[in-house]
């Protein structure tokens, strides 16, 4: 559902309200009133400074499928004005009981996510709007329907009040959902050597010997391309998904991307509104590694990486990765989002960070209460094993086993 051109509806208001703040769910509305509050919510997060990607109705509606859906849940002042906004990605899921990684057991549920913290106008008490909405939701989900936050910022609005709320908490079951973590960002400068002077100085040097080794190494033939419009999705899906097939994170997670038809038909949507960037670097007429992202903003959202484990030692995902962030800077934007989770890459080529965890938000209702027990006393008992072998430096070896067992 695309409405940049919509026409604003003349003889319908906005919903109106008291002075509860009460949410109401978009999905309630008539189509009158429905186009009318999109409208509202484009403009709303348009000139909202902490509005990102995610918080857009038209990406969200985007990736809904037959079994996907966006749920989107709004609260209006008494003049008519937008003042809240939360929107939710519906899709199947599981609680899942995980050791190092690997699934145990699952209980398939479907998972109220919100990839971006709610939005308020200046006006709202924000504690009690939060309470409002979490009491909207839990009246809304069903049987096997769960909340989940994903990329929480701990030390914000939202993440103090799921942490913190008692009133939250005795309605819900806050559960992490693995550890804290720095989600890593580059604040990109004017110039490219202008980023390189930016980093740590072993950082610096790195780089730059990886890059000369690469491209001063005379038995290869580089190739390294940009996709951004909807003709290149054909030839950048099947060669990405090339690489991604070789990944232990395909391997032994199941992972990676895929050239299928919703994907293509994601990407050519995004490709349309000018979203759609990513990258390949090929080696002797052979894909080795891939980047990619979205573009929206200012910022760019790096969301899926990978690389041939056989080429790993010409660094081909550093070398794709400055690559990148290169071309990033040569078309004016400001912002790379590594988005969720963190690793020694990231960290050395970011120049912020900010910490973030991901929370299951589970109903104190059954059967899922009694589940929401079981899964946080098995993720403690993992956690402590975890930290038991770490100490013995076992844990890494572990992981790094599982990693070559899959690409072997």
């Amino acid at each position: 559902m695309f409405l940049q051109n919509a026409p604003l509806p003349a003889s319908h208001s906005t919903p109106r309200l008291d002075d509860d703040w009460e949410w109401q769910d978009l999905d309630q509305f008539d189509t009158t009133a429905r186009a009318q509050a999109l409208l509202a919510v484009k403009n709303f997060i348009r000139h909202h400074s902490a509005a990102v990607m995610d918080h857009d109705p038209d990406w969200l509606y985007t990736k809904c499928s037959y079994d996907k859906s966006v749920k989107i849940f709004l609260c209006f002042a008494q003049d008519g004005s937008l003042s809240g906004y939360a929107p939710f990605f519906v899709h199947p899921s599981s609680l899942s009981f995980e050791l190092f990684g690997i699934s145990l057991w699952e209980y398939r549920i479907h998972r109220y996510s919100i990839t971006a913290g709610p939005l308020f106008s200046g006006e709202v008490k924000i504690e009690d709007v939060f309470i409002k909405l979490f009491d909207y939701l839990r009246k809304t989900l069903r049987k096997r329907e769960t909340l989940f936050a994903l990329g929480v910022e701990l030390d914000s609005s939202f993440g103090r009040f799921l942490q913190n709320n008692i009133n939250l908490q005795k309605k819900y079951q806050l559960i992490p959902s693995g550890q804290a973590y720095c989600r890593r960002l580059i604040t990109l400068p004017e110039n490219f050597e202008q980023y390189i002077q930016n980093l740590g100085y072993g950082t610096r040097k790195e780089v730059r010997r990886v890059l000369r080794r690469f491209e001063q190494n005379s038995e290869l033939t580089i190739s390294y391309r940009i996709f951004t419009t909807s003709e290149d999705i054909s030839e950048f899906l099947p060669l990405a998904q090339q690489v991604s097939d070789k990944t232990y994170q395909h391997n032994l997670l199941g992972l990676g991307i895929r050239d299928d038809i919703e994907t293509r038909r994601i990407l050519t949507t995004a490709a349309e509104n000018g979203w759609f960037q990513s990258y390949l670097l090929i080696c002797n007429q052979e894909p080795v590694a891939f980047q990619h992202g979205y573009a929206y903003g200012g910022t760019y959202y790096a969301e899926q990486t990978g690389y041939d484990p056989a080429w790993g030692d010409k660094s081909v995902g550093t070398i794709i990765q400055i690559y990148r962030i290169r071309d990033l800077i040569n078309r004016g934007i400001t912002q790379l989002d590594f988005l969720y989770g963190d690793n020694e890459r990231k960290r050395s080529l970011s120049t912020m960070y900010r910490v973030e965890q991901n929370f299951h938000l589970i109903p104190r209702k059954f059967p899922l209460g009694i589940l929401a027990y079981a899964l946080r006393g098995f993720n403690t008992l993992s956690q402590l094993g975890g930290d038991f072998i770490e100490k013995w430096g076992l844990k890494s070896k572990i992981r790094r086993f599982l990693r070559k067992w899959s690409v072997s």
